[in-house]
């Protein structure tokens, strides 16, 4: 009985290693929750997606969304900073690859067409030109543009540019 328990405890911890090594979701994380599970909790640290998260708030991140497809404009997605890779972001899609992207007045244009954005919070007090207004680019192949829903303070794709699909971690679900 106990020879059983020790072969099947053993094949267990082989079997989890060998994921965790091999990574079969291509996590671009060292997190063994995200690269055995698919899944990991993450805090957040800052209001720069305030209304809809704020800090202090934990969510759940999930590889599987862009396993089985692609991100699309209004996900939540927590990313690994192009900057600085060992520390994570968490910020909205706003424009998706070969899509040209720009702000006038506040509000974002993408393709010449202004994007309807019921999520962001926006304080006419707190609006800057560098916050409100950006000259259009083109978002390149592989590349994703993230802005934080609290547009007047947050550090985003405005000041770093594009996110690379590689740098993704996972979709952002539910405030826990």
């Amino acid at each position: 009985m106990r020879f059983g328990f020790w072969k099947l405890f053993c094949t267990a911890i082989v079997l989890l290693v060998a994921l965790y090594v091999l990574n079969p979701l291509g996590v671009a994380s060292l997190d063994p929750r995200l690269r055995i599970l698919g899944i990991a909790p993450f805090a957040i640290p800052a209001n720069s997606m305030k209304p809809t998260l704020k800090a202090g708030d934990h969510i759940i991140a999930s590889v599987w969304p862009y396993h089985l497809g692609e991100p699309q404009r209004g996900d939540l997605v927590v990313f690994l900073y192009p900057r600085r890779p060992e520390i994570k972001y968490i910020k909205r899609v706003i424009g998706l690859p070969g899509e040209r992207v720009a702000m006038r007045g506040g509000r974002v244009f993408i393709n010449g067409t202004a994007l309807n954005e019921s999520y962001v919070l926006d304080r006419r007090e707190e609006r800057k030109p560098e916050t409100t207004e950006m000259e259009e680019r083109l978002i390149g192949e592989g590349e994703f543009f993230m802005l934080g829903d609290n547009r007047n303070n947050s550090h985003d794709s405005r000041y770093w540019g594009q996110v690379p699909r590689s740098h993704f971690l996972g979709k952002a679900s539910g405030a826990l």
